[in-house]
């Protein structure tokens, strides 16, 4: 006997009408994605552009290469053409003549 598992008939049923509702008044269905961003109420202001704002770019970049050349500026590591070192390549290298001398 399952008691309290869900099975058999539901014991809450109900009528639409019952709710006060019809089905003119129910949402329709999507008939498509939604947006994938809200509209926009205010828009950007758009950017100053003049020879103030030219030189405060300018600094900034200046900076920003300043504190690259630090010696406390850590480099990501790199080996070569810009790819990681495989150790694993380096040891599976003599692999094969190192079984075939042992056998």
């Amino acid at each position: 006997m399952a008691r309290g598992k869900g099975r058999g008939i539901a014991a809450f049923t109900f009528n639409i009408e019952a709710l006060g509702l019809s089905r003119a008044s129910m949402p329709e269905t999507q008939r498509g994605p939604q947006p994938m961003f809200p509209q926009v109420e205010f828009k950007p202001v758009p950017l100053k552009a003049g020879e103030d704002e030219d030189y405060m770019l300018a600094l900034k970049q200046e900076i920003r290469g300043k504190m690259k050349g630090l010696p406390f500026h850590i480099k990501p590591p790199s080996g070569k053409n810009g790819e990681r070192d495989n150790a694993m390549g380096l040891f599976f290298k003599g692999w094969p003549r190192t079984l075939n001398a042992s056998a």
